[in-house]
C-alpha cells in the first residue's frame, strides 16, 4: 500500500528495471517505502513528498531572520513571537514578516522597525532598539530593525511548505448540457495552485465567483475538494488545456529514489555475495556500495541546512 512519505512509485522502478509494470507490486512496493523513509532520516528532513501543513515551536534566533523546520515555504497563516501576531508585510518594504526568497525559501524575515516604535502602541517586547552596536553597525536614519527575539520556544508559526511540479497544458474536457460543467485535474488530490486555462489557444479569465462565458473559477489548496475547475456553459463540451502545480517530490529526487529502490530490488537476488563464477563464462562481481554516487549527490542536496 502507497504512503504519503514514498518518493516514487511502483510504476516507475519497473520502468527502471525494464519489467512490467506489474512484476512484484507488493514487494516493491514495501521497497519504495522502507527507503523513502531511509532517505528522509539520511537528509534529516520529515517530508519530501509534496505539499504539508506545519506548527512550529521554534527559539527565537534574536537576528532578524529565522529558520523553519520544513522548506521550501510556500505560505504562513500564522507567526507570533513572544505570543505577539505579526502581520505580513504587503510589499517587503513595510514592516512584517516576509518569506526570504534569497535561497532555498527556508527563512522568514522581518522587515521595517523604527527607533522608538514597538510592534503595537507602546509594546517593544519583540521589538528590541539601540542593539546594532553588537553588530557592528550604526543605524541608518535612526530606524533599527525588528529581531526575533531570542528565547526558549517563544516563536510560533504555523505554515505550509513543501516540492511541487507542474502540470504544463494538461488537456480535459467540459462536460456537455446539462452539466455540471466541473473538471477536476488529474492530479487534483494534490493541487497547490492554479497557472492558468487555455481554449484554443486563448487564455480564460480566472474569477473568483461564478464564472461567465469565458470565464473560470478553482477551488485551491486547503478546500474540501481542491483542483476542481468550473466553467460557464458557453464553454460546454469545451477541450481546454489547464496548467497548475501540485505537490510531489522534485523529478531528481523521484529519480534518485527509483535508482536506490531498484538497486536494493536487484541486490536481494545476492544477499552476502561479493562475486559468482560461472565456469565456462566467467565470473560476475557485484557492486557493494550502499548506493551509486550519482544518486547520492542527489539525495545530499536535500539535506536539512541546519545540520552540520
Amino acid at each position: 500500500m502507497a504512503h504519503l512519505i514514498d518518493l516514487t512509485t511502483v510504476a516507475a522502478v519497473n520502468g527502471i528495471l525494464n519489467q512490467g509494470s506489474t512484476v512484484d507490486q507488493g514487494l516493491i512496493q514495501t521497497y519504495i517505502t522502507d527507503y523513502s523513509q531511509s532517505v528522509l532520516t539520511r537528509t534529516g528532513r520529515s517530508f519530501l513528498s509534496g505539499v504539508h501543513n506545519y506548527v512550529d515551536r521554534l527559539n527565537g534566533s534574536g537576528s532578524e531572520s529565522q529558520a523553519l523546520k520544513n522548506y521550501p515555504i510556500l505560505a504562513v497563516s500564522l507567526l507570533t513571537v513572544n505570543n505577539i501576531q505579526i502581520p505580513q508585510s504587503p510589499d517587503y518594504v513595510q514592516s512584517g514578516w516576509v518569506i526570504d526568497q534569497d535561497g532555498s525559501q527556508s527563512f522568514l524575515s522581518l522587515v521595517g522597525g523604527n527607533q522608538g516604535l514597538g510592534w503595537a502602541a507602546g509594546n517593544d517586547r519583540w521589538a528590541p532598539h539601540g542593539n546594532w552596536g553588537s553588530y557592528g553597525n550604526a543605524p541608518p536614519l535612526g530606524q533599527s530593525p525588528y529581531r526575533f527575539l531570542q528565547g526558549i520556544q517563544n516563536v510560533m508559526a504555523q505554515y505550509t511548505a513543501g516540492y511541487t511540479v507542474e502540470a504544463y497544458g494538461e488537456p480535459q474536457t467540459v462536460p456537455s448540457t446539462p452539466g455540471p460543467y466541473i473538471v477536476a485535474v488529474n492530479n487534483a488530490a494534490n493541487f497547490w495552485q492554479d497557472n492558468g486555462v487555455s481554449l484554443a489557444g486563448s487564455p480564460l479569465e480566472a474569477v473568483t465567483g461564478t464564472p461567465g462565458p469565458g470565464q473560470y473559477s478553482v477551488s485551491g489548496y486547503g478546500t474540501a475538494t481542491p483542483g476542481v475547475y468550473t466553467f460557464n456553459a458557453a464553454q460546454q463540451g469545451a477541450a481546454v488545456q489547464i496548467s497548475y502545480t501540485y505537490g510531489a517530490p522534485p523529478y531528481d529526487l523521484q529519480q534518485a529514489a527509483g535508482m536506490l529502490v531498484a538497486q536494493q530490488y536487484r541486490r536481494r537476488q545476492w544477499i552476502g555475495q561479493n562475486s559468482q563464477s560461472q565456469p565456462g563464462i566467467g565470473q560476475t562481481n557485484y557492486e557493494r556500495a550502499e548506493m551509486d554516487l550519482n544518486t547520492a549527490g542527489i539525495i545530499q542536496r536535500y539535506r536539512d541546512r541546519r545540520l552540520a
